[in-house]
């Protein structure tokens, strides 16, 4: 543990956005959460990712896993963001911990109910980011339904 974090320093985790804000309002930032970028990161080495998927809010943790796989002597990994779907309150990102989510392992029924929840403002950023139709289909449906 002692040498994964001496891979990094306070001033790199500082430029993480999350972690800036905090420290320039002396909002408290625990040092456990500089080890979660580092053993995100780590996980790319320990398992000579050569691409990583994740969504725009682990930016800096996916690249902290490029930092690393460097410092072992490792090709970078490529790193793929998908940009974040919102959760069924139509602002914070889909979560489970924040109670907004569509689980997919959930009844049938109750899926429906939740899909059907979703505004009408919101249905659209599901079209462009959960099915399969392009966006100028997704266009087209928006003309004929404000039409």
């Amino acid at each position: 543990m002692l040498k994964l974090a001496a891979s990094s320093t306070v001033a790199r985790m500082l430029e993480r956005d999350d972690f800036k804000k905090r420290f320039a309002s002396n909002q408290p930032i625990a040092i456990h959460e500089f080890m979660y970028p580092l053993l995100q990161g780590y996980d790319s080495v320990a398992m000579h990712a050569d691409i990583e998927l994740g969504g725009t809010d682990q930016k800096f943790n996916l690249l902290m896993g490029r930092t690393l796989q460097e410092q072992h002597g490792q090709k970078p990994q490529c790193v793929i963001m998908m940009p974040l779907l919102e959760g069924l309150d139509g602002v914070n990102k889909m979560s489970k911990s924040l109670g907004n989510y569509i689980g997919i392992s959930e009844p049938g029924n109750e899926i429906f109910g939740k899909v059907m929840s979703i505004s009408d403002t919101l249905m659209w950023r599901y079209y462009e980011l959960v099915s399969s139709k392009s966006l100028a289909e997704i266009a087209e449906l928006k003309q004929q339904v404000e039409a």
